[in-house]
């Protein structure tokens, strides 16, 4: 008898176990459901509070945006790293548009542009890129500036489009043969993105947004904080959304096949280049893929950005603005 009563008893608190794992189970999804239906409708609001700067241009069933401020010629055209969109140039842009014409874009899914589901890679990029300037009506010829992966854009971009091109800029770029080559480097925008999947799950749900929010300035990633205050919120409201950690992730996935593209690239012959390094930076492997490519042109000059980390526009503003004048000085007194 005392041995039915005590399987009983196992068997009420096994039963109010599950009801109470249940009763969680769907507590978590009302919740989850809630959050992600709130991240919609924010994310709407959030075009409305930051609208975008320049132009949303319509690239076939899509829209991507592009600032442009300045005139002259060459078009000074940027394209930002993995992660990363125009409001990174907020200190380099103003001060170019003082002596030629710069348009700072968001790829797909970054920034204001929409997300477009094709794969990421960087012939894919940078014909996206070009039918943009086509669309926005935004003539060449370009000086062709890129940071980290949009240095591989911006080549890929020459390469495809060669007599449009009369300068390129490349910071802190990255190098076809990275992952061969530089596997610690590697393997630490591989723990990033992992880190990024994370935040994918969070952002869709708005548990990023207010996490962000409650931590206020602590939150802030260290190169956010180089940006001027104004730019600041704009910036991390557009990185809490789902589109862009998608899209770092899109564009990662792939980042193998664009360096298989890269590696079937030609040289620049004697294009005017100019290569800045990060001088917080100088491990023995990338300083040599550095030097590569600075190598890729006869007309080149390789600058070590003293005191700056990857993200030379932020910390160190003032020589990507010379580099990139540089760049535009050659290219003119190159025109007939």
């Amino acid at each position: 008898m005392k041995n039915i009563t005590a399987s009983r008893k196992r068997i009420g608190c096994l039963g109010w176990g599950l009801r109470i794992l249940l009763t969680g189970m769907i507590v978590l999804m009302i919740l989850l459901s809630v959050g992600y239906t709130s991240q919609l409708k924010t994310t709407a609001a959030d075009f409305q509070q930051f609208p975008a700067p320049g132009q949303l241009v319509d690239v076939g069933g899509y829209r991507m945006h592009i600032f442009c401020q300045g005139e002259g010629s060459p078009t000074v055209i940027v394209d930002s790293g993995l992660g990363d969109f125009s409001l990174s140039w907020s200190q380099v842009q103003p001060e170019v548009a003082q002596f030629s014409r710069i348009c700072s874009y968001d790829r797909a899914g970054y920034g204001w542009s929409d997300p477009h589901p094709v794969s990421r890679t960087a012939q894919q990029i940078a014909l996206e890129l070009h039918t943009l300037l086509d669309k926005a009506n935004i003539e060449g010829p370009y000086v062709m500036v890129g940071h980290s992966l949009g240095g591989a854009h911006v080549r890929m971009f020459a390469s495809l489009y060669p007599q449009e091109v009369v300068g390129m800029v490349l910071v802190d770029a990255m190098h076809e043969d990275l992952q061969t080559r530089d596997p610690q480097r590697v393997q630490d925008q591989q723990q990033l993105t992992a880190q990024w999947g994370v935040m994918k799950f969070m952002a869709q749900f708005g548990i990023l947004r207010m996490m962000g929010k409650s931590a206020g300035e602590q939150s802030l990633p260290a190169h956010v904080k180089q940006l001027p205050a104004d730019k600041q919120e704009a910036y991390m409201i557009l990185m809490s959304h789902p589109a862009f950690f998608e899209t770092a992730l899109g564009e990662w996935q792939v980042v193998d096949e664009s360096c298989k593209q890269l590696r079937e690239l030609g040289k620049l012959g004697d294009l005017p280049l100019v290569v800045l390094t990060a001088g917080n930076n100088l491990e023995s492997v990338w300083q040599s893929l550095q030097d590569e490519l600075a190598s890729l042109s006869t007309n080149s000059a390789h600058v070590i950005a003293e005191g700056s980390g990857h993200f030379i526009h932020l910390d160190r503003p003032d020589l990507v603005i010379t580099a990139i004048q540089q760049v535009v000085d050659q290219s003119r007194a190159r025109t007939p």
